[in-house]
This record gives structure tokens, sequence and C-alpha cells, in this order.
């Protein structure tokens, strides 16, 4: 079972090799917790700028320019506070939110929701993969496949070397990408009739809203910590706002100017893929493909390094980490991922991705009232690779039934919720806001007896 998060002294490696990140799901060494506020949030403002955020803009087309900008202002006061929290909980306690988990849901509870999470975040890079791969393709007219393995073997490589080098490599291609994008959006405006879309339907705030928390900050959420865990320790009381609120700013800035630019492309050239400008001239192509590999790296990044994580949580539920798990972990999921890329699999997958976003809310929703509410943000780092000693501390029923309740709600909740769920509120925050209250009425109960 789970064994103690100790590290047992081991030889230091040097060169490259030291470079390579093995810290796994242990608690992160003080020396490691060094990420400002300022990096926090170019890491979530990068990770959010993926070549396929334009999407929002041609989801969200038929709404009008004015209240997708609305829609994507309200979605962020939705997700400011539960991100705000993750990004606290890391600090607090430098772990992964799965490994966070055990206590909310119990052991085999965690090890279930890593063994789900790790694939779809496998699944999410290699459907970004073959997005990139075949963008450039068009771009350059050459073999997808090629642009495949580029992608993927680069992104692994990035990965290998940890969030402190993932940092660097957001801080300093943040410039280029909006260099790219930038250039981009003048060739849209410059050699094509551009005007302000506006709606032709009416507004369904619930359906609009749904679209873009599933599409960014919430599905980004629960991955929060997992970088956050490397920030200055919550015990310093500096930079406390700025930390709370760098990462959903970071996520809803991006999706805010490229959903803008998504929205213009679509108006203006009928495809959302501002990118595809780049196939109409070779010194455009050149400036698009740059900006679409860095965009799919800087997002895909965050995909698969957290997949790496979530793997080894589960791993972790059966035998003590090792200290190579990490990288080995890393290699075969990206491997795997750009394989499921190349041969196609992911487009008939896109139903099972979409799903994922209802599992994840009420997910994070039970996490959330479980730390602040239940644990009161008090466990130490080693009370999480205890032995379970008790069933409750295999299975936490109450945290099961009401996640089931939640998703009911966000996936059928349609069917038979009276229209203001499914037309005005964004019925999968419903489900998770069900969920959470449902927990913490079972739950705070029992703890404040306790107390």
């Amino acid at each position: 079972m789970a064994g103690s998060p100790k590290r047992v002294p081991e030889p230091s490696t040097a060169g490259i090799l030291g470079e390579v990140e093995t810290v796994g799901i242990l608690p992160v060494p003080d020396n490691q917790r060094t990420m400002s506020p300022g990096k926090m949030t170019i890491v979530w403002l990068m990770a959010s700028a993926s070549a396929t955020t334009p999407l929002i803009g041609a989801l969200l087309f038929h709404f009008g320019v004015t209240d997708m900008i609305l829609a994507i202002v309200l979605s962020w006061l939705i997700g400011l506070v539960p991100a705000g929290l993750f990004s606290e909980m890391g600090r607090e306690v430098p772990l992964t939110a799965l490994i966070v988990a055990r206590k909310s849901y119990g052991t085999v509870g965690a090890f279930l929701f890593s063994v789900l999470f790790t694939f779809v975040n496998m699944g999410w890079f290699g459907l970004n993969t073959a997005v990139a791969g075949e963008t450039l393709s068009a771009i350059t007219h050459m073999s997808g496949n090629l642009w495949f393995w580029i992608i993927g073997v680069i992104q692994v490589i990035l990965v290998l070397f940890g969030m402190k080098w993932l940092e660097y490599f957001y801080r300093y291609t943040s410039i280029v990408l909006l260099v790219c994008y930038g250039v981009l959006a003048y060739y849209l405006f410059a050699h094509y009739h551009v005007s302000m879309p506006g709606p032709t339907v009416p507004m369904a705030w619930g359906a609009a809203i749904t679209t873009v928390v599933t599409f960014s900050v919430l599905a980004w959420t629960y991955k929060v910590s997992t970088v956050s865990r490397f920030a200055t320790p919550a015990s310093n009381p500096r930079g406390k706002t700025a930390f709370f609120l760098a990462p959903s700013v970071g996520i809803m800035v991006s999706v805010l100017v490229m959903g803008l630019m998504g929205m213009y492309s679509q108006q203006g050239t009928g495809n959302w893929n501002l990118a595809l400008l780049g196939a109409h001239a070779p010194v455009w192509g050149v400036i698009a493909a740059v900006g679409v590999a860095l965009a799919i790296m800087h997002t895909n990044a965050m995909n698969l390094y957290p997949s790496t994580v979530d793997l080894l949580v589960a791993i972790n539920t059966f035998r003590r980490q090792t200290k190579w798990e990490q990288p080995i972990a890393t290699i075969i999921l990206g491997v795997l991922g750009t394989v499921l890329a190349i041969l196609g699999i992911l487009n008939h997958v896109m139903g099972f991705l979409d799903v994922i976003g209802d599992v994840i809310i009420p997910f994070t929703f039970i996490m959330l009232v479980d730390w602040v509410w239940v644990q009161r943000k008090k466990t130490a780092a080693a009370a999480f690779f205890e032995h379970p000693r008790t069933p409750r501390d295999w299975w936490r029923w109450s945290a099961v039934i009401a996640f089931g309740v939640g998703l009911v709600i966000s996936i059928w909740g349609a069917d038979w919720l009276p229209g203001l769920f499914t037309t005005v509120l964004p019925l999968p925050v419903v489900g998770g806001l069900v969920s959470g209250l449902i927990y913490a009425g079972w739950e705070i109960p029992r703890v404040t007896a306790k107390a």
C-alpha cells in the first residue's frame, strides 16, 4: 500500500540527468518552492493559450462578440474561487491534488480518479498533437505524421525536465507566441473584410457559460495545485492575493484574447483557426507554424505533466515511488499519446472527453469542501501516505454518493430540471455545487461534533 513520503538519500546526478525532475508525487522540497505569482500567471496564461482555444469564438459565434465577452467574464467569476483555493492548497501542502483526494474520496476512490485522469490527460495530449500535426501539415505542406512525432518528442523532452524548466520555457517563449498571433491577427484585418460579429440568436447564458468553464477554467482547476506546490509556501504571507488570482487570471485572459481572435477569424474567413491563414504565403506560413507549435507545446505540456503525476499517484497506491518512475512514465505516456494521434483513434472518443468536464467539476467542488471545511487545511503531508486502517480510509461513501448525484445532474439534468438550469445557469456548475452541498451537509456536522 502507499508508502511514506520520506526520501531516501541518493547519490546526486550530475549533468543533464541532474535536471530531470524526479520529485514525482512526494512533497516538493522547500528549496524547489520558488515560483512567484507573476511566473505562475505566465504558466497558466501560456497553458491556456492553445491553438484550439480560438474555437471558443466559433462555438459562441452566434451570440455575438459582446455577449461572448460577458460569458467569459462570468465564467472567470465562477472559476475564480475554486482555482484560487487549489492554488492555496498546493502552497499549504506541496502535493498534487490526487494525493490530497485520498482524504476526500478514500484511497481506492483517489486511485480510480487517478487512473481516469491519467488517460483523459493523455487523450487530450494526443488530440492536441493531432490538431497541431494537421495544422502544421496544411501550413508547410509536409507530412502530418512527421509533425506528430516532432511535436510529440519535443513535448516529452520538455516535460521530462519538470516544472522548473517548463516555467522557463513558458516565460521565454511567451513573447514569441504573442508576436506570432499578433502578426496573424494583423494579416486577418489587413487582407479580409472583418466586422464586429453581432448576435444571430437569443443569448443562452447557461449554454454559453457551460462551454467556457468546461473548456477552460474549471477543466484546469484540479491541476492548479500540481503547479502551485512549486510556489513559495503559504507560511510566507507575501503575495497571498496574487497567488490566489494568478491561475484564473492567466487562464481566462488567454480565453478572452484567443476567443476574440477565433470569433473574428470565423467572421472574416469562415474558419476559426487563425493559424491556417499562414498557408497562403511563405513568410506568413513560417510565423503561423511557429505560433501553432508553441501554442500546442504550451498546452500539451500541461496535459502530459499532470497525466504523469496522476499515473504515479495510482502506482503509489500499491508500491513506494522510485527515483526514475516520473521520467519513465512521461516517456511512456508521451509515446502512447503520439501514437494515438497518428492512428486517429481520438477522433472517435471526443464524446467521452467532453463528458469528462461533467466529471471534473463535482470532483473538484467536493475536494474543496473537504480541504477547507472538513480537513480545515490542517492535514500534514505525511498523513496522505499512511496505510488505510479503516473502511472509511478505503472509501469515503459520503464523497462517492455526493459525486454521483452531481454527475447525474451534470449529464442528464437537462432532461428533467426546469429551463432555468439549462438555459440561464451552467448545468455542470449546478451539479458541482449540489455535490459540494451534499458532502458539506454530510461531513461538516460530523467533524464539528467530533471537535
